[in-house]
């Protein structure tokens, strides 16, 4: 009972604060407040009942900066305190109303940039391919040796801090330029990282195989020990024979074809 006549106090004092005592003036000002409050609460129900959700919308909006700006005029203070609710209550009813829509458009942009991401990525994968196949095939044809490792998930940080850095865009002029006899970089191994060429002169550890066939060198000693330790794929070219070999798993597959290189590629090669 008490807390009632607190809250008729609390009113009686507001209105007569807002009233500037009972003042005429005033008490015209606190009638055409509440008028508008009045009124602007039916229409939006009765509007909210029976239009359409862009309607609603766009005429809220419309309405909404239109009573700003009486509000501002003739300060009223009752109705600039719904003004304020009203304004949190619509964004939130737009939010609901359009949240299909909203669903709908931000999925769209996702999809639309994840599209073109891996749109890009494929070009990037297909351009590296057919690098690689087509710096394969010269070396192969003049039976110059190369070992070009390409990194998975497993990291090969531990070999690449120990080469020559390059992080440069791969190249068929570079890589086949590497691997030219003679040249400092030509014993060790390329790392491959994404679309990267992070190094050269990279020195991978050996396998101690027992079972691995005399005929074939340190390159794939090498190929094969990295392979053990990684889940990276490896290209050896044998400068013996000329002969195409690639390692994963710690298997060997020798003299692969380019036709069977590509595809071992589209399955190995992760653009970063």
């Amino acid at each position: 009972m008490l807390m009632n006549y607190k809250i008729i106090e609390n009113i009686i004092e507001y209105i007569k604060d807002y009233t500037n005592n009972y003042s005429p003036a005033g008490l015209v000002r606190f009638t055409v407040d509440a008028v508008l409050v009045g009124i602007t609460l039916f229409f939006v129900i009765k509007f909210f009942l029976r239009h359409s959700k862009k309607e609603i919308v766009l005429l809220t909006v419309f309405s909404m900066v239109a009573l700003f700006a009486i509000i501002s005029i003739l300060d009223l203070w009752m109705m600039l305190a719904v003004y304020k609710w009203a304004l949190v209550i619509f964004i939130g009813v737009v939010i609901v109303y359009y949240a299909p829509e909203i669903r709908a458009y931000l999925g769209d942009i996702v999809r639309s940039r994840t599209t073109k991401s891996f749109a890009s990525d494929e070009v990037a994968k297909e351009q590296l391919i057919n690098t690689l196949v087509t710096t394969v095939d010269y070396l192969s044809k003049r039976s110059i040796g190369a070992l070009i490792t390409i990194e998975k998930e497993h990291s090969l940080n531990t070999y690449i801090e120990k080469a020559i850095r390059l992080e440069s865009a791969i190249s068929f002029e570079l890589l086949s330029t590497i691997f030219l006899p003679g040249t400092p970089l030509h014993d060790g191994a390329v790392i491959i990282r994404g679309t990267t060429l992070m190094c050269a002169g990279a020195f991978l550890p050996s396998s101690d195989k027992a079972d691995i066939p005399k005929n074939l060198g340190s390159r794939h000693r090498a190929a094969i020990g990295i392979s053990e330790v990684s889940d990276a794929f490896t290209i050896v070219v044998s400068e013996e024979t000329g002969h195409i070999s690639t390692t994963i798993d710690g298997t060997i597959t020798t003299e692969v074809s380019l036709d069977n290189l590509r595809l071992s590629l589209m399955q190995n090669i992760i653009v970063k």
